[in-house]
């Protein structure tokens, strides 16, 4: 059964980070999505997603497919899962993505600690068009 990533910061698609350039590489491009009940906030040089708001609120980003289980080990290493002393910076769990056609249930990285001072919610939804 094939794994997909809903990508909605540093490694969307023309995103210019090292990890967005192997995701890229290693994965299938499915479609531009989104998913609701959502909201991302900008920390640093880095975004935020976090399960507050309704369903007019909502993120958008990549749908990839993996066709790999060790990619995603490297998406989870990327995203510091299991580095340092819980909890963890991001967690990741599975939700539903919506295209124009369709629902898919993919993997997602949820913010997983308190926003910190001075992060900025991303009003666009979109990381590479706020």
């Amino acid at each position: 059964m094939p794994q997909y990533l809903f990508a909605y910061g540093t490694l969307r698609l023309n995103a210019q980070h090292k990890m967005a350039k192997r995701l890229a590489a290693a994965a299938q491009l499915v479609s531009l999505g989104y998913i609701t009940g959502s909201k991302l906030y900008k920390i640093d040089w880095y975004p935020a997603l976090v399960q507050e708001g309704g369903d007019d609120d909502i993120v958008v980003g990549d749908i990839f497919q993996l066709e790999d289980e060790q990619l995603l080990l490297e998406l989870d290493e990327y995203e510091g899962l299991g580095v340092g002393e819980a909890p963890y910076e991001y967690r990741r769990e599975k939700v539903k993505a919506f295209t124009d056609g369709e629902a898919i249930e993919c993997w997602i990285y949820w913010y997983n600690v308190a926003l910190p001072a001075g992060a900025q919610q991303i009003e666009s939804g979109d990381f590479l068009n706020p």
